[in-house]
């Protein structure tokens, strides 16, 4: 096993706590020996920020109790050694060809742009706003109009399906008929798990208009074709209100990483091949 492999997995986490934390635990160091208050110690000319050596020694540290000198030794020589690791990863182009280590930077690095967001508490006015303007995204199949078809043989199951997506009628024999006694027209989903079950109305609820599928039900096999759907919206927050407060979340998780990578790129010579 080569020097790159043995490193490989010590300077992935070593390069991961370097990019979560926003590049915050190393900063360049100015000229001279002297170290400014704001660091601990300097790493071939890197500097371990005073900030981040006391947030890493809090984690190890008892709430209730003060780390001791040995204690806060052991956090310095653990920082000293995990910079001493990401420089050698840097040295073996492991930022540049590894797949992993570019992976776990990327990941680190979009949970740190995206650390504000996750935590964040908008108001009520702010989650209604949300639940108004994005009214399609907490909306529900409330009816359908489905058409449905038994058979005992999976392969004439399979063979309806086909006919149905290709625009053809189903064609009843011995084989395979029509649900019996399946109420025409749009019907509500409760309405229809007496019919069909919970889980192929629910499937049938998230299947598009005018598509088909089969499904296994005791024992036989069902061909469903959904004609159409009718959707519902929930209005009220409190009804949704960790849903909302998720979805806004989210939102705002994706609206924060573009950002930054728009900046990135605005700041980014680019240049990409004919192909």
């Amino acid at each position: 096993m080569d020097e790159k492999t043995d490193l490989r997995w010590l300077a992935i986490g070593a390069l991961v706590g370097l990019v979560a934390a926003g590049y915050g635990v190393l900063r360049q160091a100015s000229g001279g020996n002297e170290l400014p208050d704001s660091a601990v110690a300097s790493v071939n000319e890197i500097l371990i920020g005073r900030d981040n050596f006391e947030r890493s020694l809090a984690r190890f540290t008892s709430p209730n109790s003060a780390a001791s000198e040995e204690n806060k030794a052991r956090m310095l020589q653990r920082l000293i050694d995990d910079e001493l690791l990401v420089q050698r990863g840097v040295e073996l182009g492991m930022t540049e060809s590894d797949t992993e280590v570019r992976a776990a930077i990327v990941n680190s690095l979009i949970a740190s742009i995206t650390a504000e967001a996750d935590s964040a508490s908008p108001a009520d006015e702010q989650l209604e706003q949300y639940l108004a303007d994005n009214s399609e995204r907490f909306s529900y199949t409330s009816r359908l109009h489905v058409e449905a078809w038994e058979t005992d043989i999976e392969s004439v199951a399979q063979e309806a399906a086909t006919a149905l997506r290709a625009g053809e009628a189903v064609t009843t024999s011995d084989d395979i008929r029509a649900m019996p006694d399946l109420p025409p027209g749009l019907m509500s989903a409760d309405m229809l798990r007496n019919y069909l079950g919970p889980a192929i109305t629910a499937a049938a609820a998230d299947m598009p208009e005018d598509s088909s599928a089969v499904f296994a039900r005791r024992g036989r096999w069902l061909v469903v074709r959904v004609v159409a759907k009718e959707r519902a919206y929930v209005t009220e927050l409190d009804a949704i209100r960790n849903r909302v407060l998720l979805d806004y979340r989210r939102n705002l998780a994706d609206e924060m990483l573009e950002g930054y990578i728009d900046n990135l790129r605005q700041r980014a010579e680019v240049t990409v091949s004919d192909q």
